[in-house]
């Protein structure tokens, strides 16, 4: 009996070994950056990105290479808690570790108070990302059902990116519940309801407030509203060799407590996608992503006091290809428009254009060049500022010596030795300063330079 209690007290321990011990059981992957840099006029490395644009949800960091200011890990823990026959059940955990570089004091942890310079905000956390779970083979036989997935928990729910810009342009990430690959002949459905709180995020579009940024009242609303998204998709649609095609509908319902004073909290909000896939374009792929939605669904955040008749659409391109051994080429083109409801008094139309390319040339296996040039344009026309109705943008460009295991664009991990240097023109700085940390508050362009490690597994 005592070593049956000994055995049980050690399983935590050998799960977490990963393959070493339990490599029938449990598989680690996951993803990391981390980094130092410093700017030309000194202080802290910053990165560059136009203030309305993509780097607006996530405080940049815009066009990537050469333009991250964190060390960033996340732990992807695959655990197969129960297989026999078709049947089996799947457990899926991702905690995640984030600080940024302006928080140097390695021995205080995420959540610390850096020598009282820093507080427990959003710049250092320790959070749980995903933690969810999947069963396969419990309904049944049939030709629909047979490949079904259940699953319930959080969990990045089929995630769409554009690497370059570390942007995830079609993302209903959450706590949820749902079934995958419903076989219905032609292509596979799925469905997911997602719910998030509206608690401690600010669904404004004006200056210094923006869908995503974490109030300093945090508990402002107290789980007083929360917002329910129901996801239909339907994949796995080839209509000719090599084409791939995904369509999505998204309806995002508010649920606000009886008798609280949130009343603005009622917009619903609806978004459809279609994204395409062709692979084999001179050894990679090329995706075209169409959107268009309304309300609360702006920006992939949920707010519901985000008017539903605000409406925006957008395309996107990324293509990637690896014509010879020694070049590989990412492209990616954004063009996005926004416009607030015709009705409200001080309503804007704005407007979002981007384009960027990153080459890599391999002199080795091993080492390689990459440059990478951005250019975003961002056009807002009701707002009242200096810049109303004027192009604000930047240009950013990067240049990196890469050591990496192979001759590949996606070859990880990959060390680089970079450089970096953003201009902007005097429009862009109407909704903030275009670089982070105010390092470069009241110039026009900027240079930083450093080191990063990336890597996923």
């Amino acid at each position: 009996m005592k070593r049956n209690r000994l055995l049980f007290a050690a399983l935590p321990m050998l799960l977490a070994c990963g393959p070493m011990f339990a490599q029938d059981v449990f598989e680690l992957h996951g993803y990391m950056r981390a980094g130092v840099g410093r700017s030309s006029n000194g202080g802290e490395m910053a990165s560059f990105y136009l203030p309305g644009t993509v780097g607006n949800p996530s405080g940049g960091p815009g066009y990537r290479l050469g333009n991250e200011e964190d060390n960033y890990l996340e732990l992807a823990m695959d655990v197969r808690a129960y297989e026999k026959g078709s049947t089996n059940f799947k457990l899926h955990f991702r905690p995640t570790f984030r600080q940024y570089n302006d928080a140097r004091d390695a021995s205080t942890d995420a959540g610390g108070n850096v020598d009282s310079s820093h507080s427990a905000t959003q710049n250092q956390m320790v959070y749980l990302r995903e933690a969810w779970g999947e069963v396969n083979g419990v309904l049944g036989n049939s030709d629909i059902l047979k490949e079904a997935t259940l699953w319930a928990g959080r969990r990045f729910y089929q995630r769409h990116d554009s690497h370059m810009l570390d942007f995830y342009y079609w993302n209903n990430s959450g706590d949820g519940v749902g079934i995958e690959n419903v076989n219905v002949g032609l292509g596979k459905l799925s469905y997911a309801y997602i719910q998030a709180d509206r608690n401690n995020v600010d669904g404004g579009w004006g200056t210094g407030n923006f869908p995503g940024k974490v109030q300093t009242d945090v508990y402002n609303y107290n789980g007083k509203v929360v917002v329910g998204s129901h996801d239909l998709r339907w994949s796995g649609l080839s209509p000719w060799e090599g084409a791939s095609f995904n369509l999505g509908f998204q309806y995002n319902e508010p649920s606000r407590r009886k008798g609280t004073d949130t009343l603005a909290y009622n917009n619903i909000g609806r978004r459809f996608h279609i994204e395409y896939q062709q692979s084999n374009i001179l050894g990679g792929d090329n995706k075209l992503y169409i959107t268009k939605g309304d309300g609360s669904t702006f920006w992939n955040w949920y707010n519901p006091e985000v008017n539903t008749h605000n409406n925006w659409w957008m395309v996107m391109d990324n293509l990637y290809i690896q014509p010879m051994k020694q070049l590989g080429l990412g492209v990616v083109v954004v063009h996005r428009v926004q416009n607030e409801d015709d009705r409200q008094p001080g309503h804007r139309d704005m407007t979002w254009n981007s384009i960027g390319a990153r080459p890599v040339w391999f002199f080795t296996q091993h080492i390689s060049l990459a440059a990478e040039v951005g250019y975003d344009q961002f056009k807002v026309t009701g707002d009242g500022s200096a810049a109303d109705g004027q192009t604000r943008g930047m240009l950013k460009k990067t240049l990196a010596l890469q050591f990496s295991p192979q001759s590949s664009w996606w070859s990880r991990p990959v060390l680089r030795l970079f450089v970096t240097r953003a201009n902007w023109n005097k429009y862009a700085t109407a909704w903030g300063t275009p670089s982070a940390l105010g390092v470069f508050n009241g110039y026009q362009a900027g240079t930083t330079f450093g080191a990063q490690i990336e890597a996923w597994w």
